[in-house]
Formats: C-alpha cells, sequence, structure tokens
C-alpha cells in the first residue's frame, strides 16, 4: 500500500507540472463555469432576439458538458503514458516493487476515479446550481433539462461514461510517437467526440440514431438526453440498456487498445 501511496505523490507531481495536464484536471471547474453561469449569463441577454437561438445554445453547451467528460481524463491519461514512454520510465519501474502492470493499472484506476469526481461535478453541479436556467422549448414543449435527472442518474452516468478513458489513453499511447503528435490526435478525438450530437436533429431520431453507436459516448450520451428530453420514440432503449451497452463497448475498445499499446512497448 505504501508503494502506491508514494505513486499517488509521484503522479500529481508529475500533473501540476506539465500545463497541459493541470488543464485537463481543472477542465471540470472551468466547464461548470461556462455551462452553469457564462452561458446561461449570455443566453439571458441574448433572450428577446431569438428564443429558438436560446434553447439550441443551451442543449448544444449541456450536450458538450456531458459527452467530453471521460475523453478529457483519458487525455491526460494518455499524455501521462507517453511521457513514461519518451522518458523510459517503464523500463525502470520494471525493475521496482511496482511491475510495469501494477503501475498501468494503477493509473488507469486513479485517472478512472477522476472522470468519475470530474463528471458529478460538473453534471450535478450544473443541477444544483443551473437547473432553473436550462429550461429550453424542444418539439412545441417547454422542458427543464435537468429537472428528470436524480443524483442517482448522474452517478451511474458519472460511472459508466468515465469507461472511455482506459480506451483513449491507450490508444494514444500506442498511436501517438511523441507528446506532439497525441496533442493532434486529441484535437482530431475531440472532433469524433463531438459528432453525437446529431442525434439532437429531427431526422436522426428514429432508427438512424444508431449510427452514431460505434462512437463510444453515445450511449450514455442519449441515454441522459432521453431523460432530460423527456423523448418518447418507438426507436429509443430503456435507460439502463443504454448504460449496459455503454459499459460494455468501450471496455471491449479498451482490451483492444491495451493489446495495441502492450505490443508498441515490446
Amino acid at each position: 500500500m505504501k508503494k502506491y501511496l508514494s505513486l499517488v505523490k509521484y503522479e500529481f507531481k508529475t500533473i501540476v507540472k506539465d500545463l497541459m495536464n493541470l488543464f485537463i484536471l481543472l477542465y471540470p471547474i472551468l466547464m461548470l463555469f461556462i455551462c452553469g453561469f457564462l452561458l446561461p449569463a449570455i443566453v439571458e441577454k441574448t433572450a428577446g432576439l431569438d428564443s429558438n437561438v436560446a434553447a439550441i445554445t443551451l442543449l448544444i453547451g449541456f450536450v458538450i458538458l456531458i459527452s467530453i467528460g471521460g475523453f478529457m481524463m483519458g487525455a491526460m491519461l494518455g499524455f501521462s503514458l507517453l511521457d513514461n514512454r519518451d522518458e523510459n520510465t517503464l523500463i525502470n519501474i520494471a525493475a521496482s516493487p511496482v511491475t510495469v502492470s501494477g503501475y498501468a493499472t494503477f493509473k488507469i484506476i486513479y485517472t478512472y476515479i477522476l472522470a468519475i469526481l470530474g463528471n458529478v461535478f460538473m453534471v450535478g453541479g450544473l443541477k444544483l446550481l443551473a437547473s432553473e436556467s436550462y429550461v429550453v422549448n424542444y418539439g412545441g414543449i417547454t422542458i427543464g433539462l435537468l429537472d428528470n435527472l436524480t443524483y442517482g442518474h448522474i452517478i451511474i452516468f458519472s460511472i459508466v461514461s468515465g469507461l472511455i478513458v482506459p480506451f483513449v489513453a491507450l490508444a494514444l499511447g500506442a498511436l501517438a510517437k511523441n507528446k506532439i503528435e497525441g496533442f493532434a490526435m486529441i484535437k482530431g478525438g475531440g472532433l469524433f467526440v463531438m459528432i453525437p450530437m446529431l442525434i439532437l436533429l429531427e431526422s436522426f431520431q428514429d432508427a438512424k440514431q444508431y449510427i452514431f453507436g460505434i462512437f463510444p459516448n453515445f450511449w450514455t450520451m442519449k441515454a441522459i438526453l432521453n431523460l432530460s428530453l423527456g423523448t418518447e420514440n418507438a426507436m429509443n432503449m430503456d435507460f439502463w440498456l443504454y448504460m449496459l451497452i455503454g459499459a460494455i463497448y468501450p471496455i471491449i475498445l479498451g482490451i483492444i487498445a491495451l493489446k495495441m499499446f502492450v505490443k508498441k512497448l515490446s
């Protein structure tokens, strides 16, 4: 246990020394400020111009909030793995009481926990601080986006959506040659994470919504949006089924990415 406490201290020092990792670590605070205070204030100032624009703006802000938390923490872990690889840290660890597999597992677990806490902080904080601001007109009905979300839903969502962390991190560690290339991949990956937002369009309310199922964040996003918008559609599944698939799929992707990462190291 003592050796892992030492690793916690080491990892924390590594994070705070790297501005990119530090930014990602503080990302939930930034997102809660933007979506909880800044965005509603801007919408309130411009609400008289076009109510549809206000609703779309709040919807997009909400979807971004629930889409990207796990991805960002996975990026932080990926950058850390690239650091370890470039500085041959993993080779040094192989000769220590902490095995390489033990060290990698430790990093994945603590980053996964950070992803859960980050999502709870962002979505739970938004419900606590700005529920009255996230009221939109969707399909001719006035809806409070956070009214139907319980803190239980938010915790389950956070646990499941955080499972994308190992996949993002290990894929980045396996495919990127260095941190510069890794940063470019993260920027491109951020765009892919946003693609499932297209399910907000009317044309993707039927079976075509499952085209976006190849994106691992689709399943948790869709589950939360169905609750938030009160969507009734014969093609929609139960909240728990979305979450089940949303848990299994990224685990499978993570196993594939792990094999790629191990092959890269060897």
